[in-house]
């Protein structure tokens, strides 16, 4: 999850480096017993703001002021004087005279469910989303602070001359914005037939380096409101949480009915809620809900305490809700907040770490319901696009002033100043640059980026230790022109290898990228740029790297020298539909230790000329543009590549024509808090060819696990001219150990998984260059399943494997255990 990594990433820019409003937290006790108090009214008199306390009696509240009243039912109400302090505060409430039995907490029953078997049963009616046409206008704001910075880091080197640019909190910690950005998009849904069209008129980013530098297309765009508590489940950052109006809601929630009040002849009821069991994916708050539409007023909700997710620490979700037309149930205002830890792990309660804190705001205006134009898209047949106004980041702030929905404060317009400022710190702009090498692969120094990282240092059975040296051109030399290349050297080869490229990015609103690069390296056997429609962001088609190396089971010797020249030009169509056409010269040099043999003699090598079309197909996809390369993030829908190929190959006076056909659908489906992904990949080869080029099923021959390779078979086990593979996680996250006292501590996360293949191989393709003799076509399926945990110390999955079928004759496990390192919430 590529927007998680940037969040811990964060933090390095600073090393250990962070409200505005007066912060109190403390907890409510009872007096006489000491007992905590939940659900504790915590609010300033004669304001709209307030809290109330979860199960353990806790509370924060950000509020302006001097004090704040404390209510709960059977106590007396009592009202503080707000000290400013870092510690929290302890409350003691006065029970009332009348005894506590006769005072309780939990309403008539029956009444609860009353409300809450109306307001499920009402949903349909009552849901925003339900029309079959509908626009709106949302204004957006993102805000990043690094919270609790110590005195030590503001008097360091790096910041002693700039102490200026920390601001400091009403609670007394200080801290330090990096990050503030503003949007304004017209919505547009309809839903027969289904077209969405979502056009962004403003945008304006002030980011401290690299979350400047990327552009979050989809983050802050699109048509997903996202905070539906009408849905059953909500998704945040990649997990689904239960809905306190879900329709099995009951079995993940306790409901209370602690105040109801007139407003218009309509009564409002206000229900708290909070989870029957800790450690699922649930809230704690309150809602208030109307006794004529039983539709939500307004609701709080917030992360409920022992949760098992990582480096979240906080999160409160607040929705309000307004009428179209005395009538019509639509959205007011979402606001999200959220405290992310760069530890996983929690560490010394009574000291504050350093935090990012996260709030993301949204307004919504201007809305119809069931408008009588249709909506018009540029592009028949298709249902989605993702519009940008042509001067949608030149917006000047005449503009802004003019449209923006709420007027921004002071502390706000300051930070547009302080994150500039904190950006031209050289410290942190060096902190920055490791970021972004973290992300891209390569190290920033100025006119050039050295990388990629990943292949400075590897090693085989043929080249030996192999180290490389590697760059690019950055964009101070050009934004749309790169030059790109390096040269590697192998101890046992003594021989130098490597690639060099150009490639020009066309000014357009959509994605139009030309290339051009020659590549001279040890491949190994079944690698090519179909990995690259599973394994998206990768920087290359190779998985070999120095840890692979290192984890290694096998003696690596299944590679060859491969020489090419490829062309490609990348074009978007639309948001989510683009095309790749390529042209490739490649040359294979006969393998050292499986050598291109052909009626008993060996073949020097083999060439090819080869056309190609892709096209790729997704919706409503969150992706990221950095230059030249595009990250892509995520999506509910599935992501489907086709590619066609067109080629000629030549060898030992040989030479025949063939042709290559294959797709990709990648899925990702929730039901409930728990996560399916499948992917399968199938294709067909005509044609007569060397074995280098038919269908090698990507093996796995290190210690270290891998979701889109079989991970028990042989780099050079089977080869097929026509396939089907498959594969599929599923992700319980804590389902079953969550009710397990004893597991549920540690915050493992059940897994299983499983990968088929159906391949075959035409006789035809024995007639040439001879086949390696352990390699084989697939008799029927080959079957490997795997259970294990997830979560392990927080970022580890270890997950013990089965091979079912067939069994190897080249001596790969029937079972192994397998590692991968992962970095998840």
């Amino acid at each position: 999850m590529r927007k998680l990594y940037i969040l811990i990433f964060l933090f390095a820019i600073v090393n250990v480096v962070s409200g505005q409003n007066r912060l109190l937290t403390g907890t409510v006790k009872d007096s006489k017993t000491g007992e905590p108090v939940p659900f504790a009214n915590v609010y300033v008199k004669g304001t709209t703001l307030g809290t109330i306390t979860d199960t353990t009696g806790y509370f924060k509240l950000n509020f302006t002021g001097d004090s704040v009243s404390i209510s709960a039912i059977g106590y007396f109400k009592q009202s503080i004087k707000a000290a400013k302090s870092k510690d929290d505060v302890i409350i003691d409430l006065e029970p009332e005279v009348v005894a506590i039995n006769e005072v309780k907490v939990k309403p008539n029953d029956q009444q609860i469910r009353w409300i809450i078997k109306n307001a499920v049963e009402q949903k349909e009616n009552n849901n925003p989303e339900k029309y079959n046409r509908y626009f709106y206008e949302k204004y957006s704001k993102w805000d990043y602070v690094l919270n609790n910075v110590e005195k030590s880091l503001m008097k360091s080197n790096v910041f002693k001359d700039h102490k200026h640019l920390f601001q400091k909190g009403e609670n007394g910690n200080f801290y330090l914005p990096v990050y503030f950005s503003e949007q304004i998009v017209q919505n547009d849904f309809q839903r027969k037939p289904l077209k969405e069209k979502s056009t962004i008129l403003a945008d304006k980013t002030s980011g401290l380096g690299v979350l400047n530098s990327y552009e979050f297309s989809g983050y802050t765009s699109g048509l997903n409101v996202s905070h539906n508590f009408y849905q059953n489940y909500i998704k945040y950052y990649e997990q689904n949480f239960v809905s306190p109006l879900a329709n099995n809601g009951w079995f993940y929630y306790r409901y209370y009915l602690v105040d109801s009040t007139m407003v218009n002849d309509i009564k409002n009821y206000k229900v708290l809620f909070y989870p029957k069991r800790k450690g699922e994916n649930v809230f704690q708050g309150y809602m208030i809900i109307d006794n004529k539409r039983f539709a939500i007023q307004e609701i709080d909700a917030k992360l409920s305490g022992g949760n098992q997710l990582n480096f979240i620490k906080n999160m409160e979700v607040k929705s309000e809700y307004q009428l179209i037309d005395d009538s019509i149930v639509f959205f007011k205002s979402n606001h999200l907040s959220a405290e992310f830890d760069y530890l996983p792990i929690s560490g010394d309660s009574t000291k504050q770490r350093l935090e990012l804190l996260f709030t993301e705001s949204s307004s919504f205006d201007k809305v119809v319901i069931n408008p009588s134009d249709e909506i018009k898209l540029s592009v028949k047949n298709i249902n989605y696009e993702s519009v940008k106004s042509l001067d949608y980041r030149k917006r000047d702030e005449d503009y802004w002033d003019q449209y923006r929905h709420v007027k921004l404060s002071d502390d706000d317009l300051n930070k547009y100043a302080i994150i500039d400022s904190v950006n031209q710190i050289k410290t942190v702009k060096l902190a920055n640059d490791l970021v972004e090498m973290g992300l891209n692969g390569y190290l920033d120094v100025g006119k050039f980026e050295l990388g990629p990282y990943t292949d400075f240092i590897q090693s085989n059975e043929i080249e030996g230790y192999r180290f490389y040296f590697g760059g690019r051109t950055s964009s101070e030399i050009s934004e749309n022109w790169m030059l790109y290349g390096g040269l590697g050297y192998g101890t046992e080869t003594k021989m130098l290898t490597g690639r060099g490229g150009v490639g020009y990015r066309f000014n357009h609103v959509k994605r139009k990228v030309l290339k051009l690069e020659y590549d001279d390296r040890y491949i190994r056997m079944g690698e090519n740029r179909k990995i690259l429609y599973l394994y998206e962001n990768m920087l290359s088609p190779s998985e070999t790297n120095l840890v692979s190396s290192i984890l290694s089971r096998e003696a690596f010797d299944e590679l060859y020298r491969q020489q090419g020249v490829h062309m490609e030009y990348e074009n978007e169509w639309r948001t989510g539909l683009s095309t790749r056409f390529n042209l490739d010269y490649m040359k294979q040099h006969s393998p050292e230790f499986y050598p291109f043999i052909m009626n008993g003699q060996e073949v020097d090598y083999i060439q090819a000329v080869e056309a190609g079309l892709n096209l790729r197909l997704s919706w409503k996809e969150t992706v990221i543009d950095d230059g030249f390369m595009r990250l892509y993030v995520s999506t509910d829908y599935p992501i489907i590549n086709f590619a066609a190929n067109l080629g000629r190959v030549e060898y030992n006076n040989v030479s025949n024509w063939y042709g290559k056909v294959h797709a990709t659908v990648n899925v990702k489906k929730y039901f409930g808090q728990t996560i399916f992904n499948y992917a399968v990949e199938a294709g067909k080869i005509f044609g007569k060819l060397p074995y280098t080029m038919l269908e090698i099923p990507r093996g796995n021959e290190t210690y270290g696990y891998y979701r889109y390779d079989f991970n028990l078979i042989n780099y050079l086990e089977f080869i097929h001219d026509q396939y089907v593979h498959t594969y599929v996680d599923y992700h319980l996250n804590g389902f079953f150990f969550n009710r397990l006292p004893l597991l549920k501590r540690l915050g493992f996360r059940e897994v299983v998984s499983a990968k088929a293949m159906i391949g075959s191989l035409n006789e035809k393709q024995l007639g040439g260059i001879d086949m390696p003799a352990e390699a084989r076509s697939a008799d029927g399926t080959y079957l490997e399943v795997g259970a294990g945990v997830e979560n392990v110390l927080r970022f580890f999955r270890v997950e013990g494997i089965w091979r079912v079928a067939p069994k190897s004759i080249q001596g790969a496990p029937d079972f192994g255990i397998r590692i991968l390192f992962e970095v998840k919430l």
